[in-house]
């Protein structure tokens, strides 16, 4: 297990937010964290990688270590390049230089790396973007939307590295709106609405159990309840 949610609220003085939210992460899984537009994934996402604090309820850690995080978007600093960004990210998470022209390979960028990022397109920002969240040890990788501005061929590549990740021994948690693609890529969901968890657990059997065929079923068999 990585880490326990235990009542976790954030609300906000639009009463948005996160209103209840009990759950766990287990090791070595990949975790889709999905729902609608305001269903209260990026609050809960911004708690985990505390940039916010919970306005009550508590997260108990049980692995400690880098957690690397992969946020919707990013301004990288335009006059640097593809390789003295990741560089200078390698160099304030200590970590080992030594891997970043593979993890340029990866996503692709490997032959550009010495451009400036003021040169990249959306989608070779993004995987900029996921080429920094790479970096690191075998943690917790939490991923916002990460297929935000990728085309079909990346969303594809995408779906491969996280698989590669967790096979590696990380732990991959994402957000998506995409019902579809957290099916065929997670081991474990927690679909949210309206700031509340209104299912989790593995996908399988959250299926069997409800007897839908697609978690697309059972988001709107939960809200119709």
């Amino acid at each position: 297990m990585i880490v326990e949610a235990r009542n976790i609220k954030k609300i906000y003085k639009n009463n948005r937010g996160l209103h209840e939210a009990d759950f766990t992460i287990r090791k070595g899984r990949i975790v889709a964290l999905a729902g609608g537009n305001g269903a209260g994934k990026s609050t809960l996402i911004r708690l985990l990688t505390k940039q916010e604090k919970p306005t009550s309820g508590e997260f108990i850690w049980h692995q400690d270590g880098l957690v690397r995080y992969m946020p919707d978007d990013v301004d990288f600093p335009s006059t640097l390049t593809a390789e003295e960004v990741l560089g200078l990210l390698a160099s304030l998470k200590k970590v080992d230089r030594s891997l970043q022209d593979e993890i340029l390979k990866q996503v692709g960028l490997y032959e550009v790396k010495k451009q400036k990022v003021s040169s990249f397109s959306k989608g070779m920002r993004q995987r900029l973007n996921l080429a920094q969240s790479l970096i690191g040890g075998n943690g917790l990788i939490i991923m916002d939307e990460p297929t935000n501005g990728l085309d079909p061929y990346w969303i594809s590549r995408l779906k491969e590295i996280m698989m590669e990740e967790r096979n590696r021994g990380a732990t991959v948690l994402f957000s998506t709106h995409m019902l579809a693609f957290a099916e065929q890529l997670a081991d474990d969901v927690l679909i949210l609405h309206e700031g509340r968890i209104i299912a989790a657990g593995e996908v399988e059997q959250l299926l069997v159990e409800s007897r839908c065929h697609h978690l697309e079923e059972l988001w709107l068999q939960k809200i119709e309840l």
